[in-house]
This record gives structure tokens, C-alpha cells and sequence, in this order.
């Protein structure tokens, strides 16, 4: 039997075995956090690893950048994406690396990951309220304490997504049946172990608790293109997903957005082509 309640604070998390990424993907995060590193620099460490210096010009030359020319070296690829960009694939072609096993469940928990990230560039690109790749590793990241809660509690987090599927409960409510800690406080103290910006740590903290998010109004944009992309992936079946597929809309838009439907099914419609080119660039 599973206990009711899976007992976890953050001091007892600090002291678990958190997953690293690899250790290419960690120096380029190291290097990043100097605003003064040169693409050289981030050229030359990325060269040191021949399977993600492969994985960065593959995707560098996908549809999803749109890219004009063959991308055929690392310089070029540096050039053409911006440094960020080049972080952030760094870091999502390492994604499968912080896996403990990688079965059906790891692999519906990547693709939603994955999804999300896409889904909040496109959107962040349509809508101009928030930088494409902030959006970008926003998305990646803002559940990243579901693949914690899996690798070290799978029998628990079992029953979370049991409850969710069959008994049609949300998430957030399945969750809190199960575990004392939500994911979204478990990722934020893995992203901060990590090195990103504390943006990035404040998003996940506090990812659904709207009175804090809306006084800090470019973290509050971040949180309303991810929550769209969620609801896209949700609607196409990227990944894991609550009951309702096709039944799936997408709510009160924000009027920040600047979306009305006509804009809403055409962003749609980018989400779509881009998820049947496929992700196995990543």
C-alpha cells in the first residue's frame, strides 16, 4: 500500500539526490551566467560533445527555426539562433538525461515537456508579450518537478496520474491527495540548483497562485503563454494530458494576449504543423 500522504519538505528534497543535467549541459549554464562569454567559448565546449553538437545543428536546421540556409557548423548555428536559444537546446536535447527509466510514462512526461516548450515559443513569437525563448525554457521547465516526483516516488506518482485519468480529477487535486509538497515548489528548487535566473525559479514557485503572479506582470505573461501551450498540447494529445481531448478549449483568453478567435485558430494551426513535423530533432 502507498501512504496517503507522501511526507516532503524542502529540507528533506535539499537532501535527496536531485537530478543533474549532463555535465557539457551544466558548463554551458556556468558559462551563460557570464554576460560577457563569447560565442568562442560556448563553440569550444559544445565541440567537446559530439552527440549534442549533432542534436544543436539538427535542430538548428528543423522547420521550427525556419532557417533559410544549411546550417553546417556550430559558429554558424551560435550566429543564426542567439546565445539563448543555444542554452535552451542545450538543455532540452540533455532532457532525457534526468530520466532514472525511461518507460511509457517518462516518455509522455518528455513529450508534454517538449510540447510545451514549442507551443510557448510559437505563442511568445505570435503575441510579443514575452521573449520567445524565456517562453521557450518556461515551458520546458515548469513541470519539471513531475519527473522528480516520478523518479523518486513512481508507485505514488502512479496514483496521482491514476487519479487524474480515471476518476477525471485535476492535477493540482490528485496531487495534493498524495504528495505534501506540489511539483511546482519541487522544480523551482531544482531550477535554482541548476543555475537559472531566479525568474525562472519564481515562475515555477509560484506558477498557480494568481494573487502573487499578477503583481509581477512579465512573470504573470510567461504563466498566461504556458498555461495556452498546456492547453494546446492538452487539446492535440502531446504527452500527458486530462480527460476531454477534442473537448478541451482553450478558457477567457487575457486580453494581453491581443488574441481574438480568428488570431486563437491560426496560432492554433502553427502548433499543429509544427507537432506533425515531429519533435525527434530533440
Amino acid at each position: 500500500m502507498i501512504a496517503e500522504n507522501v511526507r516532503l519538505d524542502e529540507e528533506t528534497l535539499k537532501s535527496m539526490e536531485l537530478p543533474v543535467l549532463p555535465a557539457t549541459a551544466q558548463k554551458v549554464l556556468g558559462l551563460m551566467a557570464d554576460p560577457d562569454v563569447s560565442i568562442e567559448k560556448i563553440k569550444r565546449l559544445i565541440s567537446t560533445d559530439p552527440g549534442l553538437t549533432t542534436k544543436i545543428l539538427k535542430v538548428a536546421n528543423s522547420a521550427f527555426y525556419g532557417s533559410q540556409r544549411n546550417i553546417q557548423n556550430l559558429t554558424q548555428a551560435i550566429l543564426m539562433l542567439g546565445l539563448n536559444a543555444v542554452r535552451n537546446l542545450v538543455v532540452a536535447t540533455s532532457m532525457k538525461n534526468v530520466y532514472k527509466r525511461f518507460g511509457l510514462a517518462e516518455k509522455l512526461l518528455w513529450e508534454q515537456l517538449l510540447g510545451s516548450a514549442l507551443a510557448s515559443n510559437i505563442i511568445a513569437k505570435h503575441t510579443r508579450v514575452s521573449d520567445p525563448e524565456d517562453a521557450f525554457i518556461g515551458g520546458l521547465l515548469h513541470d519539471i518537478g513531475k519527473v522528480v516526483l516520478n523518479n523518486e516516488f513512481p508507485d505514488a506518482f502512479a496514483k496521482v496520474m491514476e487519479k487524474v485519468y480515471n476518476d477525471s480529477v485535476p492535477f493540482s487535486k490528485a496531487e495534493s491527495e498524495v504528495f505534501e509538497m506540489s511539483q511546482r515548489k519541487v522544480g523551482a528548487i531544482v531550477v535554482k540548483k541548476w543555475g537559472f535566473p531566479e525568474n525562472l525559479e519564481l515562475l515555477l514557485r509560484y506558477f498557480d497562485d494568481p494573487e502573487v503572479i499578477a503583481k509581477e506582470r512579465y512573470i504573470y505573461n510567461l504563466v498566461t503563454v504556458i498555461k495556452l501551450a498546456d492547453a494546446m498540447c492538452q487539446k492535440i494529445g502531446m504527452g500527458w494530458r486530462n480527460p476531454g481531448g477534442d473537448a478541451v478549449d482553450f478558457g477567457n483568453l487575457p486580453d494581453s494576449l491581443g488574441l481574438d478567435e480568428a488570431g486563437l485558430k491560426d496560432l492554433f494551426e502553427k502548433v499543429q504543423v509544427v507537432f506533425s513535423q515531429g519533435i525527434d530533432s530533440f
